[in-house]
């Protein structure tokens, strides 16, 4: 048994030193921009690094922290998609700002990188709206007394996977950065992403959080911090 670990244990260094020796270089950046559409103000600041292999140059693995905003107007917000109810909350306006860790990936052609990124877990936060609780016919004696009524809401404040999971608070995007020279860039993207808050009762079904979800037009100036 001792000899077994010993053998695990060589492999596994040798792994290590074989994938280090793949190991390209590790490049970082800084994304700053404004997504707009509709009356939706979604600002960023993303730092980003991306590791290439020496084998495969052209293709980069990312991750890094997004510093985020969602400004909006009149807005109404649901329950997850799974719930059975049609119970809403109304806002006059909205406002969350948030961080996030990152994981994605480009592809390097030229001058330009082409890839994706999604918020893996974050933190979210921001003033308490009044929202005003409607409902589409649906009525039970734990909520009832809080149709047509103000409730004071605020954003939901830890969060995950919102790409694929209801009520939670991030972003997605896909995007296209060209490099103009090799201190600046332009970056393109489309940004998809969820907006939560949470409800300080217990509602339908026993529902805190309602969400939205939103899908903007993204332009940021792209800076390199070392090559």
């Amino acid at each position: 048994m001792k000899s077994l670990r010993l053998i695990v244990l060589f492999v596994f260094l040798g792994s290590l030193k074989a994938f280090s020796q793949d190991l390209s270089r590790v490049t970082s950046g800084l994304d700053v921009g404004l997504g707009y559409q509709s009356e939706v103000w979604v600002p960023s600041v993303t730092y980003h690094q991306e590791l290439s292999l020496s084998n495969f140059p052209w293709f980069r693995i990312g991750w890094g922290v997004r510093a985020w905003g969602y400004y909006g107007g009149r807005t109404d917000m649901f329950p997850k998609s799974s719930a059975v109810s049609s119970d809403t909350l109304k806002f006059g306006r909205l406002s969350a700002n948030g961080a996030s860790f990152l994981l994605g990936a480009n592809f390097r052609l030229w001058k330009f990188d082409i890839g994706a990124n999604t918020d893996l877990f974050g933190v979210a936060f921001g003033l308490k709206r009044q929202a005003l609780y409607a409902n589409g016919g649906l009525y039970d004696e734990e909520s009832g007394e809080y149709y047509n009524k103000y409730l004071s809401s605020g954003p939901a404040t830890l969060n995950a996977l919102p790409l694929v999971l209801d009520k939670q608070n991030g972003q997605s995007e896909a995007y296209i950065r060209y490099w103009i020279t090799d201190r600046i860039g332009v970056k393109l993207a489309y940004v998809h992403g969820r907006v939560t808050y949470a409800s300080p009762y217990k509602l339908v079904n026993g529902q805190t959080r309602y969400s939205t979800t939103f899908g903007v037009p993204y332009l940021a100036l792209s800076f390199p911090l070392y090559n």
